[in-house]
Order: structure tokens, then sequence, then C-alpha cells
């Protein structure tokens, strides 16, 4: 099978490792003819995407990846009890759409206010010393959803941290830590967003469904609208039940190599094979065929 687009990256706009334009580079060397950015519940890093993909002559395709709690993974038999979360890439939708527009901007808010408080915790126990809030803020100027990356990139810079430190700096600053914080925004259920994304001219996909293929039915009469099937956290049981089910029900076909890629920089650097999210060069994304239907909004397999 020969991959034609990459449809999930993260960038510096929200946890991933590149800038837009880097990442538009990256992926151009790697192989990839379109790719789309889908950062975490913002979308911020369009415009620098589409123009450096314009310039390299390359397919852009405008999108988010949200997060999306349910009552359907309170299942005692679902894997991830801790964050009983559906992924939902969204392509095409309208981030002006005012209902939207204001979620983004809530969801970018929930994010920093968050980290904002974990900061203060690691100063006042002693673990963030000779930077304040105001210089991280600084350094991401223009970047409305803050995390934990965000202080990481500005702390290693200003020689506070060294690469060795990454381990020690996720585990004691954020990690559970960032359960233990009450967010003054919440996340829309997974049929909220959903109708959302439809309302905003969206598609919405079903992200990296691994063990969550028993919920698609359910999904799908929410209004979901494509699977996500390449993705390193699939099986090969789970892809082959994804394509069978996209063609069965008509829906769209996605993939991407998400944090695992070559196109999210140091992190990526950090898996190995065998890790759940390592993906090699070139072997997550969709076709062109399916990226084309997703682009044209229009089913071909016929």
């Amino acid at each position: 099978m020969e991959l034609y687009a990459n449809l999930h990256i993260h960038s510096t706009h929200s946890d991933g490792g590149y800038s837009p334009a880097k990442i538009a580079h990256v992926c151009k060397e790697e192989g990839y003819s379109a790719i789309a950015i889908t950062d975490h519940d913002i979308a911020t890093a369009y415009p620098e995407m589409k123009a450096e993909c314009d310039k390299l002559g390359m397919e852009c395709l405008f999108g988010a990846e949200f997060s999306a709690p349910s009552k359907l993974l309170e299942d005692p038999d679902y894997y991830n009890q801790l964050e009983p979360t559906f992924h939902i890439t969204a392509y095409h939708f309208d981030p002006e759409y005012p209902a939207m527009k204001q979620y983004l901007e809530d969801m970018g808010i929930r994010e920093t206010e968050q980290t904002h408080v974990l900061f203060d915790r690691g100063v006042k126990l002693g673990l963030i010393k000779g930077i304040s809030w105001d210089e991280v803020l600084e350094y991401n100027k223009g970047i409305k959803w803050i995390c934990n990356m965000h202080l990481w990139r500005c702390m290693l810079d200003k020689g506070l941290l060294t690469k060795a430190d990454r381990p020690w700096f996720w585990k004691e600053l954020f990690a559970d830590h960032r359960w233990e914080v009450p967010p003054h925004r919440e996340f829309k259920q997974e049929h909220e967003l959903i109708q959302l994304i439809l309302d905003a001219g969206g598609i919405p996909i079903i992200a990296h469904p691994h063990q969550q293929m028993k919920y698609m039915d359910a999904l799908l009469e929410m209004g979901v609208q494509g699977l996500e099937v390449w993705h390193s956290m699939m099986t090969e049981e789970e892809r082959e039940q994804a394509v069978k089910m996209a063609y069965a029900k008509d829906l769209y076909i996605s993939g991407g190599s998400d944090h695992g890629g070559l196109s999210n920089g140091e992190s990526a650097k950090l898996l190995k094979p065998g890790d759940l999210r390592y993906s090699p060069p070139m072997t997550r994304g969709t076709t062109k065929q399916y990226y084309e239907e997703i682009r044209d909004r229009k089913l071909n397999r016929w």
C-alpha cells in the first residue's frame, strides 16, 4: 500500500515538537504529498502550515484533534479507565463558527490555566527555578494552548534543564499531577462535540480507536463519519475490522503518525521499535484515494 497523506500531526501550537513550517519540510522529505495539522483542541497552526505547503507544492488540510469524554467508556472492560475519552480528528470545520470559536478559545484557556497551576506548584516545591510564568508566555508568544512541552522547551533553551532531564521533568511536574487540577472549562461530551463539528461544517473522524471498535455503532448514530485506520496504536486485527466497517457503512478512512513519526521532532526520536507510538517513516497515513475522499468530501469507491 502506497501512502500519500499524513492526516494526524501535532505542532508547537499544541504538544508537537516542530513548528508548522518545519513539519511541512520534514513530511516533504519523508515522502508525503499531503498533510494535516491536528493540534489538540486548538486550530491556530493552519495559516503557517498552508503557506509553507504552497511553497513546497504539497496539499494541506485544515483540522484539529478534539478530546471527548464519554459515558460509553465507563464500560468496566474498557482498557483505559484513567482516561475514558475518545479522540476525534475533525477536518474542514469553520473555526469562526461562533460556537466552535468559543469552544476553541475555552480549550486554549483550559490547558494554559492547568499548566500555570502546575508551574506554580513546581516553583513552590523548589522543582522549578530561574524562570517566571511571564517568561514562559513570552517565549511562546502567539501560542493559545500552553502545555508541558512549551515549558520544557523554554527551560531547555534557558539552560535550566538538559535533554537527560526529560523523564524527571514529565514525572515530577506533570504526568498524573494534571488530574489534580480541576479545570474551569470542561470538555464537551462526545455527542456534543460531534454535533458541534457537524454544525461547523466539519467531518468528525474517530482517531486511533484502539480497543474502541465495539463502540463505533453508537458513535455512528451520533454523527461520526470516519475512522483513523493506519495509526501505531491500531493492531492489525483492528485495522482490518476498521476498513471493513468503513466500506460497509460508507465511512471516510484516515491515518497519521500522531506523536510517533518524524514530524514530531525530539519526542519521536525518543521512541524505539516496539514502543506503542513508534512509527517508522512512511508507515502511517492514508492513500491518495482515501485522502481525496476526505479532501473532496465525497466517497469514490465504485
